[in-house]
């Protein structure tokens, strides 16, 4: 278990890509089979708050939105969708190694696990009727078994059933979505149509619920025919069996997931006794855990100290490790691995700890140290993002061209004057434009857009900040002329991308997280300003970003150290054109 690997020794094998492209394909299958349901359940939520306006209004509605789902073609996606990602749900929740899950993961998952539970007794009900007696079951039938017949029963489940299926969607189509570069500008947005469309649902099914005991209350006379179910009818003996069914339907769920308990805990038992790897460390510290867990989850449930800046998404190549030993039992890299581990260069023997889950004995070397992981308490694992995550910025660097001058001919305090008028003039343009000054090495000053919610406005915000400090250098220019021998000149780098920001960093140090190559390329296109007699040069995308598609404007391409290829970018030689295009921004 110890040594280096021999040259010839073999990382992975190519046949292993087949599972990795089978889980890939079961993970599509659970998204897609997942966003069909939760359209269903979006239109199901829309056809109900029309019942703000009547009954007959939700029937109307539903001719729309509800009975394209009660076609052949619709049943066989909606039903087929339901149990495929059911049955996902379920065999993940079998092979999932460990529930020590964020909160937000946590929730997730209880409410899945509910739906099942709570949907057979309304929905099976319905669909056994229309399927085994061809029932034709209208909204106003359903309002009236729910509020009047057994509202004591129905109303709670109706209103848990929405509760769950929403939450646990909206977790899901979060989840897909966060990645896109779009989501945090649309975040608003989504966040108030998540919480208006179930909140008008319920509106409108309390409406049209009220509606119904009204009418009830009228007597038999006043109801449509069918609308209330005789007892002793064939029609209330078909509407028992099929409670009866769905009550089946739902103990056999239940008795199938606490068999799916089961099954974990037989497992984890034997694979504790007789089923386990060992993993070695440096310093010769071995650690056993159960097949099927990752060896990044394994250095946290054995608190050994390990960096995952990303949390093990395998979005950082931070939890990189080199095997040297046993990595010929590993499975070649794949999908995200594969491509960040040939974005960094990595060679064959080194690999993520998040995405490996050695079947056999492996010893590994952490390659980035941590010195907070060691301080989590042994099997526990704790969020490691919860003051960290992924934003789209706006970085903006500004530096004082020619300061070594300032020095020349004055005292060292008056020099000190000028420099940190210069710069409270910059930070103070900086905050009253919603950033944050993260960085000031002497005279260069880094500052973020867009750190503290939706990202719309971080490209704006940050031209409206270099307009003002802009603005505050020309005065500070007047204001100090009689200590000047020449203007105060300025460089200005803007840039919009992603970047990992957070509250605070850990070991005493100061200052807002802002790490990324997005501050790397506004410092680099403020170095540019030199060369091409620009005070400010933005990138296209920063602009694209704060002023819209419909402006013209005419980018030139620029070469930055250590870019493969050029950037497209705008050069702004006077402030009246900076104007413009924060006018532009605004009118936008």
């Amino acid at each position: 278990m110890s040594g280096k690997v021999a040259a010839g020794q073999r990382f992975g094998n190519e046949t292993d890509e087949r599972p990795a492209a089978s889980r890939a394909f079961l993970r599509r299958l659970r998204l897609w089979t997942g966003l069909t349901l939760f359209l269903y359940a979006t239109m199901h939520l829309l056809n109900q708050a029309f019942g703000i306006r009547s009954i007959e209004a939700m029937e109307m509605a539903s001719r729309v939105l509800f009975q394209p789902w009660q076609s052949l073609p619709g049943r066989v996606l909606l039903y087929g969708g339901l149990a495929v990602h059911a049955a996902l749900g379920l065999r993940a929740l079998y092979r999932r190694r460990h529930l020590r899950l964020p909160a937000v993961d946590a929730v997730q998952l209880a409410f899945g696990l509910a739906i099942p539970a709570v949907l057979f007794a309304h929905a099976g009900a319905i669909a056994y009727l229309k399927g085994v007696y061809g029932a034709r079951i209208d909204f106003d039938k359903t309002v009236y078994a729910l509020w009047v017949a057994s509202p004591e029963v129905g109303l709670p489940r109706q209103f848990l059933l929405i509760i769950v299926v929403w939450i646990h969607g909206c977790i899901g189509v979060r989840a897909w979505l966060r990645g896109r570069s779009w989501y945090p500008r649309s975040v608003p947005i989504l966040m108030s149509l998540a919480t208006l469309l179930p909140v008008l649902a319920v509106l409108g099914f309390i409406n049209a619920g009220l509606d119904m005991r009204d009418i009830a209350a009228q007597g038999a006379e006043a109801m449509r025919p069918g609308l209330h179910d005789l007892p002793g009818s064939p029609a209330a003996a078909a509407a028992a069996e099929a409670n009866a069914v769905a009550n089946r339907f739902t103990m056999g769920y239940l008795a199938l997931l606490a068999g799916i308990f089961i099954l974990r805990m037989a497992r984890d038992w034997h694979a504790a006794r007789f089923d386990s790897v060992r993993i070695t460390y440096p310093g010769g510290r071995v650690v056993s855990v159960p097949v099927g867990f990752s060896v990044l989850e394994a250095s946290r449930w054995s608190a050994i100290p390990h960096a995952s800046v990303c949390g093990g998404r395998g979005r950082c190549s931070t939890c990189r490790v080199e095997i040297t030993a046993g990595g010929e039992t590993l499975p070649a890299p794949a999908g995200d691995e594969q491509r960040l581990l040939r974005r960094i260069g990595a060679p064959p023997s080194v690999r993520l700890a998040c995405q490996i889950r050695p079947e056999r004995d492996i010893a590994v070397v952490p390659l980035v140290h941590s010195a907070t992981a060691a301080q989590l308490p042994k099997g526990r694992f704790v969020p490691v993002t919860a003051a960290r995550r992924e934003a789209e910025v706006a970085a903006l660097f500004v530096d004082l061209r020619q300061s070594t001058r300032l020095a020349d001919d004055r005292l060292p305090y008056d020099t000190f004057f000028i420099v940190e008028r210069y710069i409270k003039a910059v930070s103070s343009a900086v905050r009253a434009s919603g950033g944050h000054v993260t960085n000031i090495a002497g005279d260069g000053v880094m500052s973020v857009f867009g750190t503290d919610g939706p990202t719309h406005d971080a490209a704006r915000d940050a031209f409206r900040a270099a307009l003002r400090l802009w603005e505050g250098i020309d005065a500070l220019n007047e204001e100090l002329r009689q200590e000047l021998n020449e203007p105060l000149r300025i460089g200005i780098g803007l840039h919009v991308g992603v970047a990992v920001v957070g509250t605070e960093w850990t070991g005493g140090l100061e200052g807002m997280p802002f790490l990324g190559d997005t501050g790397n390329v506004a410092a680099r296109l403020e170095a540019q300003t030199k060369q091409l007699g620009a005070t400010l040069i933005a990138s296209k995308e920063a602009v694209l970003m704060a002023a819209g598609e419909s402006h013209a404007f005419t980018f030139a391409p620029v070469m930055l150290a250590g870019k493969q290829e050029p950037i497209e970018v705008l050069c702004f030689r006077d402030s009246g054109a900076l104007r413009q295009l924060v006018g532009a921004a605004v009118s936008g």
